[in-house]
C-alpha cells in the first residue's frame, strides 16, 4: 500500500521526492509525442573509445490505419524533432531496434545511437545519434528523421525518468506546452508501484493542432519500467488522430529483448 508522508510518495522501496523537472520539449511524431539510465547506464570507469557503455535490443510491432503528415515546431525550436522540424508518419511493420548508449553529455543527457532492422529487409536502416532526457525530451541534430517507433522508444531512454519527475502525493504529474501551432498536455500517472523495482507508468497526451491536417490527437501510453536496471521493458501506445480529412490510428508495442547489463541466466 502506498503511503503519503509530507509530500513524498512512498511505496516500499519506491521513494520519489517532488522535484522541479528540467525544461522539456515535446517529442513529436505524427503518432507519438514523446529511461535508460541512472548509475546502471553510467558505469565507471568509462568504456574504451568507440565501445558503447551499454547495448539494448528491443522488438517492435506497429499497426497503422491511415496516415497524415505535418510540420510542428515547439516553443523551444525543433529540439525534439530534427533540424528541419518535420513530423514523422507512423509506418506499419515489425522488427528490432538496436540502441547503443555512447556517453553522458555535459547537461546530463544520454547520447545514444539507434537503428532499426525491419522484418524482411536485409540491412539495418540508417542509425541516428540523439540526446535523450528524463523529461522525455529528445534532440536528434541530423536532418534525417528517426521513425515514429524509434521516437517513441527514445522518449523513455533518458536519465531519471522516474526519480526526477515532479510526482505529487497522488503519484501524478502534468506538463503543458503552447505555441502558435499547437497546444499539448501530458498527464503521467504511477499506476502500479509494484515492489519499487518494477513500476508501471501511464501517460495520456492530448494535442490540438492549429491549422494542420488534423484537429486533435490523443496518445495513451503504458510504460513498464525496470527501476533496478533503469530501462523501459515494455511500451504500449495507442494513438488516435481526429479531424481534418480522416481519422487515423496507430498502435505500438516495444519490448526489451536483450540488455548487455543483464546478468546471464543460470
Amino acid at each position: 500500500m502506498r503511503k503519503v508522508l509530507g509530500g513524498k510518495v512512498t511505496n516500499r522501496v519506491l521513494n520519489v521526492l517532488t522535484k522541479t523537472v528540467r525544461s522539456f520539449g515535446i517529442v513529436l511524431s505524427l503518432s507519438i509525442c514523446g529511461v535508460v539510465a541512472l548509475t546502471a547506464q553510467t558505469p565507471a570507469p568509462a568504456s574504451p573509445p568507440g565501445k558503447p557503455l551499454r547495448h539494448l535490443e528491443y522488438s517492435f510491432n506497429v499497426a497503422v490505419q491511415g496516415l497524415q503528415t505535418s510540420k510542428v515546431t515547439g516553443s523551444n525550436g525543433v529540439q525534439t524533432l530534427n533540424v528541419a522540424g518535420n513530423l514523422v508518419a507512423p509506418e506499419a511493420g515489425s522488427g528490432t531496434m538496436l540502441v547503443d548508449v555512447l556517453s553522458v553529455a555535459p547537461d546530463g543527457a544520454l547520447v545514444v545511437r539507434i537503428s532499426e532492422l525491419v522484418q524482411n529487409e536485409t540491412h539495418p536502416r540508417p542509425a541516428y545519434t540523439c540526446n535523450v532526457y528524463g523529461s522525455t525530451s529528445v534532440f536528434c541534430p541530423s536532418t534525417a528523421t528517426p521513425s515514429a517507433a524509434e521516437w517513441l522508444l527514445l522518449s523513455y531512454l533518458g536519465r531519471q525518468f522516474i526519480d526526477a519527475a515532479p510526482w505529487d502525493a497522488q503519484g501524478h504529474w502534468q506538463r503543458k506546452e503552447q505555441s502558435a501551432e499547437f497546444n499539448s498536455e501530458d498527464n503521467f500517472t504511477l499506476v502500479d508501484a509494484g515492489d519499487g523495482k518494477k513500476v508501471i507508468v501511464r501517460e495520456i497526451k492530448t494535442m490540438q493542432l492549429q491549422g494542420g491536417p488534423f484537429d486533435t490527437q490523443t496518445s495513451d501510453i503504458t510504460i513498464n519500467y525496470d527501476r533496478a536496471m533503469e530501462v523501459p521493458t515494455v511500451i504500449h501506445a495507442d494513438v488516435a488522430t481526429a479531424g481534418g480529412n480522416e481519422t487515423n490510428s496507430a498502435s505500438y508495442v516495444i519490448t526489451l529483448e536483450k540488455d548487455s547489463f543483464a546478468k546471464p541466466k543460470p
